[in-house]
């Protein structure tokens, strides 16, 4: 009985602390969003209900909004991702990773052309270009008069850009003054002018001076065919500066120059090797002028010389003996007009003219070796004219040839690599 009353008790505090709002003892109760009505339900108390957040009434205090809860935040409408960042791509940064010198100057070139004049890329590759001069030239050492083409891109490009100056600059070290002064004037730079000029003339020798013009005349002696001029002017420069840039070229040129004193013209299977020295070595061994793959010739097994105007054969102690039409020679026999010449049973024919001595190894018979007694050959064998001389062998240009599918004008020195269309068949000159 007693524990009921007290439990009476305790539900009767309860409720009377409920309802009066004045006791303080509740803490506030947040009412239910949604716009300003007046609620006639017994729990509201006519309590006016505002929405929220930001605020919400309780009974007519402004409290803050409550955050909302972990599920909420959980599956709730998640912000959007933020805005993807875009990466700067540095347009010359795969320029310079090529190596330094032609290559990295071509890339550049390339590069400055494709872009258009007046984007933040092509001031930027410009100034990359103009810096990568400027260092191969001073650096290195390098004359940027070889490189004209590259350095006109590059102050064209300057210009473009507004870099009236910088271009200027790299017309002075290539020769055009002229040019170059009206880019100083219009930048407002006569100073940067005359202090090139000076440069110019302190660095630049009279020696150094005139190597450079030679080898501008090689240059352009080479593109108009006059190739034995050109090599001349080049080995001029040369020997006025130690340049490593015409020592290259030098290098470069006297490559293709054949080593034998003579050529050697292919056209399929068809090989015509031209030589104009003597004595002239045959036999098995690679130093020979006429190689006979033959386990039965000696490695040097005859030799023909000229002595009086005439041919002579003449055995070099082979093992398998020499026969001259079909007679044992013991000494040196002079050769006559055509024949046969028998080394151990390998024959090899022969035919003399003024002009030159042929040999035909029958075992390979469109193999021959043109031999120039003279200083001229004209055989039907090529179906043109060439001059031998000084260790060096020139087609003549007589309308009947054609070097590199051009028309000669001048006579032309051959170089290895060359292509002599002639008699309805093309040559590969090699050496």
């Amino acid at each position: 009985m007693v524990r009921e009353r007290h439990v009476g008790r305790r539900l009767w505090r309860r409720r009377k602390r409920r309802s009066d709002p004045a006791a303080g003892t509740e803490p506030p109760r947040l009412l239910p969003p949604g716009p300003d009505h007046h609620d006639d339900s017994d729990d509201s108390d006519g309590v006016i209900v505002a929405p929220y957040p930001p605020m919400a009434r309780v009974q007519g205090t402004a409290v803050a909004a409550q955050k909302p809860g972990f599920f909420a935040r959980l599956f709730g409408k998640k912000p959007p991702p933020p805005p993807p960042s875009y990466l700067v791509v540095d347009p010359v940064a795969d320029i310079l990773a090529l190596p330094r010198g032609a290559a990295r100057l071509d890339a550049f070139e390339q590069r400055v052309t494709a872009l258009k004049a007046g984007d933040a890329d092509h001031r930027l590759v410009a100034l990359a270009f103009h810096t990568e001069l400027i260092a191969l030239a001073t650096d290195a050492g390098v004359d940027l008069s070889l490189f004209e083409t590259r350095v006109t891109a590059c102050a064209t490009a300057l210009i473009a850009a507004g870099e009236d100056e910088k271009a200027g600059a790299l017309y002075v070290r290539i020769g055009r003054r002229h040019q170059a002064a009206e880019l100083f004037v219009k930048a407002g730079a006569l100073d940067a002018l005359e202090e090139a000029h000076a440069e110019l003339a302190f660095t630049e020798n009279a020696q150094r001076f005139d190597a450079k013009r030679a080898f501008e005349r090689f240059e352009a002696l080479f593109l108009v065919g006059r190739r034995d001029e050109a090599l001349q002017s080049l080995e001029q420069a040369v020997r006025l500066w130690d340049n490593p840039v015409y020592n290259e070229v030098l290098a470069g040129f006297r490559a293709r120059l054949p080593k034998t004193g003579g050529v050697v013209l292919s056209a399929g299977d068809d090989v015509v090797r031209v030589v104009s020295r003597f004595p002239l070595v045959l036999g098995r061994g690679e130093e020979s002028a006429v190689r006979i793959d033959s386990p039965l010739v000696s490695r040097a097994h005859v030799d023909i010389q000229r002595r009086a105007g005439e041919l002579v054969l003449h055995d070099l102690v082979s093992s398998g003996g020499t026969r001259l039409d079909d007679v044992v020679i013991n000494g040196p026999t002079a050769l006559g007009t055509a024949g046969v010449i028998d080394l151990a049973g390998v024959q090899v024919d022969y035919d003399v003219s003024e002009q030159r001595l042929l040999l035909r190894p029958r075992l390979r018979a469109r193999q021959l070796t043109l031999v120039v007694r003279g200083q001229g050959l004209d055989d039907a064998a090529l179906g043109c004219a060439l001059v031998v001389g000084e260790g060096r062998v020139r087609l003549v240009a007589d309308g009947r040839a054609r070097l590199n599918n051009e028309v000669l004008r001048v006579d032309q020195l051959l170089l290895i690599g060359d292509r002599l269309a002639a008699a309805g068949r093309t040559w590969i000159v090699s050496g």
